[in-house]
């Protein structure tokens, strides 16, 4: 709770002149609609920035349906400098990568926030995110822990189940330590020099998971992460329950080569492992019965990621019924997915088969 007070509350913003706030520059990646596309790109253009900023918008297709929308907040937020470019670099495989490129080389600041499409950010996040950056000049990322909402399936519950609790409580755990590197991509700020210190946007174009390996360049380079309390909200999107086991079968499969240590280490970080490993401990040494014992420890499990969602949420969710039931669900699934994850070597993303390498790049299978 003291981890979560720390990195979930919003801070009052700092008290400096307007003429110190560098200029940003926001890059929002699009491709095709996503939920509530209008609401989350709108975000960016309602920050409480005291400085200059300016939205770039990135898209491969010139008839991409997404660009109307793009257009419209555009005409809508005249004073806001945004532009929508379009076309495809190909320096890797991956998609995200090649397409913010030429973001990433018009840019005209050298603080960029890098933003998915699909998540909505609070007005006061850029504005908190450079007051760390400002406070610190050691800090070369500040980022965003990311929370889903409205999900409407039992695949989307299920991963909402994930992201709300024991993603977003692992997130906070290890950052607030600063033992490793651990970000996620969805909501970044970093600066353009630093990360051509490491190799530039484009050398990570041979990794899918271009966020994860991003982090570990730039703390190898010395560069401190960090976050403020604001969370990156994105509507959950999964339709069916198969699209949600491929889609943690994936990534658990890509961090296996990316960071090993952590994903063997898994499954000790879950509820069923833990309660288990605790109820065999006890009663070998002394003598509780281990029904007892894993019940309790499992109920306690349970009750504390409640109130870290509600604490996290600040509030409940639209059914206690199904939030719970789908979190059942998602603890029940947890070791399976993570075996099916780790004796495989290949995913299927965007509709092509990659084969993955120890060293994190990854292959075209034809």
């Amino acid at each position: 709770m003291v981890i979560q007070r720390r990195y979930v509350s919003r801070h009052p913003f700092v008290d400096r002149p307007t003429h110190e706030y560098p200029h940003v520059s926001i890059i929002r990646p699009l491709k095709g609609i996503d939920r509530n596309m209008q609401r989350t790109l709108e975000s960016s253009f309602r920050q409480e920035y005291p400085g200059f900023f300016e939205i770039l918008f990135a898209v491969e297709d010139p008839h991409d349906p997404a660009i109307a929308v793009a257009n419209e907040l555009i005409a809508r937020y005249p004073k806001i400098s945004a532009r929508i470019l379009v076309g495809q670099d190909n320096v890797g495989i991956n998609p995200k990568v090649n397409n913010m490129l030429k973001a990433f080389e018009q840019a005209r600041s050298d603080l960029l926030w890098i933003c998915d499409s699909n998540v909505y950010t609070d007005p006061g996040t850029l504005r908190r995110s450079v007051d760390l950056m400002l406070g610190d000049r050691r800090i070369g990322v500040v980022h965003h822990v990311v929370f889903s909402e409205s999900p409407d399936t039992l695949g989307a519950m299920l991963d909402n189940a994930f992201l709300v609790t024991n993603h977003c409580r692992m997130y906070l755990a290890i950052n607030s330590f600063g033992i490793a590197s651990c970000l996620m991509g969805k909501s970044n700020l970093y600066y353009k020099s630093a990360l051509d210190s490491v190799g530039g946007l484009a050398s990570f174009g041979q990794y899918l998971a271009e966020d994860n390996m991003i982090g570990q360049a730039l703390w190898r380079a010395g560069w401190k992460h960090t976050m403020t309390g604001d969370l990156a909200c994105q509507p959950t999107d999964i339709d069916s329950f198969s699209e949600y086991c491929r889609r943690r079968i994936r990534w658990v499969r890509v961090r296996k080569y990316n960071v090993t240590a952590a994903t063997l280490y898994e499954p000790f970080t879950e509820s069923i492992v833990l309660g288990l490993l605790t109820a065999w401990a006890l009663n070998h040494l002394y003598g509780l019965d281990t029904i007892t014992t894993f019940t309790t420890f499992f109920s306690c499990w349970f009750a504390l990621d409640m109130l870290f969602f509600y604490r996290i949420n600040h509030g409940p969710p639209p059914s206690w019924f199904w939030f719970v039931v789908s979190w059942l669900c998602r603890e029940a699934l947890a070791l399976p997915l993570w075996f099916a994850a780790i004796v495989g070597n290949t995913v299927m993303w965007r509709g092509q088969k990659f084969r993955l390498h120890i060293n994190g790049t990854v292959d075209v299978v034809k």
